[in-house]
């Protein structure tokens, strides 16, 4: 047992809440919305199609086009 959860063990909180159940502390948040099927398909298939590119793009003219698109982007 390490010194942080020996400290929230002993201290005043955990003494508080101790012989509490959990239905007495309160209600508890609702979940948060699921991340629609839209965004997800959407955001892979961009992710697909822009490696595609690349590899594209590396077997036509070689590394160097990726590197000099990169470092154009970056400055």
């Amino acid at each position: 047992m390490n010194a942080i959860s020996t400290h929230g063990r002993n201290g005043r909180i955990a003494r508080l809440f101790r012989s509490t159940h959990a239905e007495a502390i309160g209600p508890g948040v609702a979940p948060a919305a699921a991340t629609p099927y839209w965004l997800l398909w959407s955001t892979g298939i961009v992710a697909l199609v822009l490696c595609v590119g690349a590899f594209v793009l590396w077997g036509i003219n070689g590394a160097s086009t990726l590197f000099d698109m990169i470092v154009a982007l970056c400055t």
